[in-house]
């Protein structure tokens, strides 16, 4: 009998502790924006990491929409590090009213500014 070898698309150790799999409440308008980044960033959780850590960085922060009640929601799950999903909480309590759906928004906000004042 041959000696099993590990495939190479098989993977011994994974980050799954510094990975938090969560959803949010956003509007549809906004999940549209997170798809629309994904081709650029890899995926959901790329996007949303970058945007986050540049968010952090600015002077001023984007104001947040006004939510009406017939705009559409809808719940969207992603895979975060961490420290992206600490920063997002953070946010939400300090400039967001508790509303993480607000901060996602600021993000997408970010991705789609030409320049950035940092």
């Amino acid at each position: 009998m041959r000696d099993w070898k590990r495939k190479k698309g098989i993977r011994k150790g994974g980050d799954s502790a510094d990975v938090v799999i969560t959803k949010y409440t956003i509007s549809v308008d906004t999940a549209r924006a997170i798809r629309k980044a994904v081709p650029t960033y890899g995926s959901q959780g790329r996007a949303l990491q970058v945007a986050t850590e540049m968010l952090i960085r600015m002077n001023d922060l984007p104001e947040p929409d006004v939510l009406s009640e017939d705009q559409p929601v809808t719940r969207v799950s992603v895979r975060l590090r961490k420290r992206t999903y600490e920063l997002i909480r953070e946010l939400s309590e300090l400039k967001y009213g508790h509303d993480t759906g607000q901060v996602i928004a600021a993000c997408m906000k970010v991705l789609k500014k030409k320049r950035i004042k940092i």
